[in-house]
């Protein structure tokens, strides 16, 4: 399971400015209904908001996965956000982040999100995919960017 092969370019932001990591996500989530590929957005909004009460998604290394189960998608959807200012995602290690990577899974297949997860902190612990993602320029960029550092973790 690829992020690069499930990663639209459609789907990927760059600048976003928010003042907190709430208004990121929600920034996040319009952007997305924008594009159409969700109809549903505070519902879904909502959602994340909820999962992220329960702990930061704000992984090490400058990288937060905000995700959540919906009804409204029925295969696992990405979107990618990097802020070159970074912001306080609430990080366990309590560095700015930089890359926001949106994760929707499938209620009908809850299991994909977890492998997603997994395989991303494991790139981003094997890898400095973080690093490389901060200096894409653009969504071809981001894709070849990943695609790269995902070949050093298989």
């Amino acid at each position: 399971m690829k992020i690069g092969n499930l990663l639209k370019k459609e789907h990927i932001f760059f600048d976003m400015e928010a003042g907190d990591k709430r208004e990121l996500i929600g920034k996040l989530v319009e952007a997305l209904k924008a594009r159409g590929v969700i109809d549903r957005d505070k519902h879904i909004l909502e959602a994340l908001l909820k999962r992220e009460g329960l702990g930061s998604t704000g992984l090490e290394k400058g990288i937060a996965i905000p995700h959540a189960i919906v009804d409204e998608v029925k295969e696992p959807l990405l979107a990618l956000s990097v802020i070159k200012e970074g912001i306080d995602f609430e990080a366990a290690d309590h560095l700015p982040t930089y890359v926001v990577l949106l994760l929707l899974g499938s209620k009908n297949n809850p299991g994909s999100q977890l492998k997603i997860l997994a395989h991303v902190c494991r790139m981003v612990k094997e890898t400095d995919v973080v690093e490389k993602l901060k200096t894409g320029r653009s969504a071809a960029e981001i894709l070849a960017i990943l695609e790269k550092e995902e070949g050093h973790i298989e």
